[in-house]
């Protein structure tokens, strides 16, 4: 009994070692850069049948990014998954799971992922947390060659990367043959500059603000009692993301939702509450001029349980 047991363990030692090589797929598609409506998103697919995976950016405002990927292979039971891009990312950022829709595959979401080097993400996260101890009281000015050099950082580490490494599970990886960013990254962000253009913001001064729309006392914008009364019988919860054009005078000329979901009372409500009780004082340049700029704020419904 003893030797079976030894014979049977030695047999399924290479059965665990093939299980713990990653899942290594290769693009099926080139970039595709998407013009939409409010929004950019750069999408390429990679594997073919059973293994067809997606892998999307998406952004709403230049300087905002989210990441997602739908396919089979992402299959887990873990709510929460890290991904990295190698060979430059050391530490790993976490993603939501979720479903896509219509087809229900699995997906996971991304916010932001960390596309710059370690140690710069640490310096910026750094920097925010120390204004965060500030939060009633506009920032300082925007070191603008000190922005330069972050862009840069990013710009150089999207180009140095090949691979996504998404952590299904400890001993099983799906990694994603991006091959070099650089290009796509750029065509990318174009799009966002463009994009500014059609909302009637000019990306050369949003180049030379040194302090950005600063909003008055958040907070105050949304109540409790500002939930829509049939969402929330219904039990439905949103969270929704909003673009407000604000002109030299601090004033809002515009509000757009960019949220995707049928219950567009939540749309409706966001804007109508934020046009009429947000504050704000304008975008400046470097000699205090005041111009016209933007800014995005998420806003969440959610029913307490």
């Amino acid at each position: 009994m003893r030797l079976s047991s030894v014979v049977a363990c030695a047999a399924l030692a290479p059965l665990l070692v093939a299980a713990a090589q990653p899942v290594r797929l290769q693009p099926s598609s080139p970039w595709d850069v998407d013009y939409a409506e409010n929004s950019c998103r750069l999408i390429r697919t990679f594997g073919e049948g059973k293994t067809l995976t997606k892998l999307a950016f998406e952004s709403d405002s230049p300087g905002e990014m989210d990441m997602l990927v739908i396919g089979k292979p992402l299959e887990t039971s873990q709510g929460q998954v890290p991904a990295r891009f190698l060979p430059v990312g050391g530490k790993t950022f976490d993603g939501r799971v979720a479903k896509s829709v219509p087809t229900g595959e699995p997906a996971i979401l991304w916010s932001n992922p960390r596309m710059i080097p370690d140690s710069v993400y640490d310096t910026m996260k750094s920097e925010g947390e120390e204004l965060k101890k500030h939060r009633g009281v506009r920032p300082p000015p925007i070191n603008l060659p000190e922005r330069e050099y972050y862009k840069k950082q990013s710009h150089d580490f999207a180009a140095a990367t090949t691979e996504l490494e998404i952590q299904i599970s400890h001993n099983r990886p799906v990694i994603l043959d991006t091959g070099s960013l650089g290009e796509a990254m750029t065509a990318f962000e174009q799009c966002s500059r463009e994009s500014l253009k059609d909302w009637g913001v000019d990306p050369d001064v949003e180049d030379k603000i040194v302090r950005p729309v600063w909003a008055v006392m958040p907070p105050y914008w949304l109540y409790a009692e500002d939930y829509p009364r049939d969402m929330l019988m219904a039990g439905k919860e949103s969270e929704v993301v909003v673009r407000l054009l604000i002109d030299a005078s601090g004033k809002i000329t515009k509000c757009t939702s960019l949220s995707h979901f049928t219950e567009e009372e939540f749309n409706r409500i966001t804007c109508a509450n934020i046009v009429k009780r947000a504050r704000f004082e304008p975008a400046e340049l470097a000699d205090g001029t005041k111009v016209p700029s933007y800014l995005t704020r998420r806003v969440v419904f959610r029913i307490g349980h």
